[in-house]
């Protein structure tokens, strides 16, 4: 005697589907640690040597995220309409936690840029000259603001314009996508860098903005 064993079709379609969905998904895209020689993707600078936060993004079709060695660079390239199709997890450097002169290289030391709060027109330079503090916590933020002077944008506040303009003083009328912004005055820019951004803790009680670099 024979006998047969078989599987109900359905079953088999069935099965053969969840295979196919469970393997489409792309794995998570984390940030990882960049190295003094990685290259800018807008201005082909090496990352070492450069001041200010960093950048990576995660676009399609590669096996590594583009790297920035600023955040106005980042934000060049990211707010392109041919780019955006593609983008994927993008991270910026906590500017909270990192040396501005030598910032590290350390994937820890990157957060979710699109979570991110950012200060413009404030007056510590990045690689490529004016560029904007990333931070993980708009009390952070608002905290360089009072020692710095500049202001606090969501990631979404951004624009084109505004980064193609980027100075170290703020405008007389700073606005940004959802309306005015209260700009704090900051001073010129000077090459003495603080090696760490005051913390929220270091300007608990608020006061006129001080010259931003002592």
């Amino acid at each position: 005697m024979r006998i047969h064993c078989t599987r109900p079709a359905a079953l088999v379609l069935a099965l053969a589907l969840l295979a196919g969905c469970g393997g489409g998904h792309a794995p998570a895209q984390h940030a990882v640690d960049t190295h003094p020689d990685d290259a800018c993707a807008v201005c082909g600078m090496y990352l070492d040597g450069s001041p200010g936060p960093r950048a990576e993004a995660w676009v399609n079709g590669r096996t590594k995220p583009l790297v920035f060695d600023s955040t106005r660079d980042f934000f060049a390239y990211v707010l392109q309409p041919e780019n955006q199709a593609a983008l994927q997890e993008l991270y910026v450097q906590d500017s909270a936690h990192i040396d501005w002169r030598q910032p590290s290289h350390a994937a820890a030391s990157f957060i979710d840029a699109r979570r991110a709060y950012y200060v413009a027109w404030q007056p510590l330079p990045g690689s490529m000259g004016p560029t904007l503090a990333p931070f993980a916590t708009r009390a952070a933020a608002e905290a360089f603001v009072h020692q710095h002077g500049g202001a606090v944008l969501a990631f979404d506040e951004v624009t084109p314009a505004l980064v193609a303009t980027l100075d170290y003083r703020c405008p007389a009328q700073a606005a940004g996508a959802h309306g005015p912004l209260q700009c704090l005055a900051a001073a010129a820019a000077s090459s003495a860098l603080p090696a760490t951004p005051h913390s929220p803790a270091a300007s608990a009680s608020p006061a006129t903005p001080a010259h931003p670099l002592p």
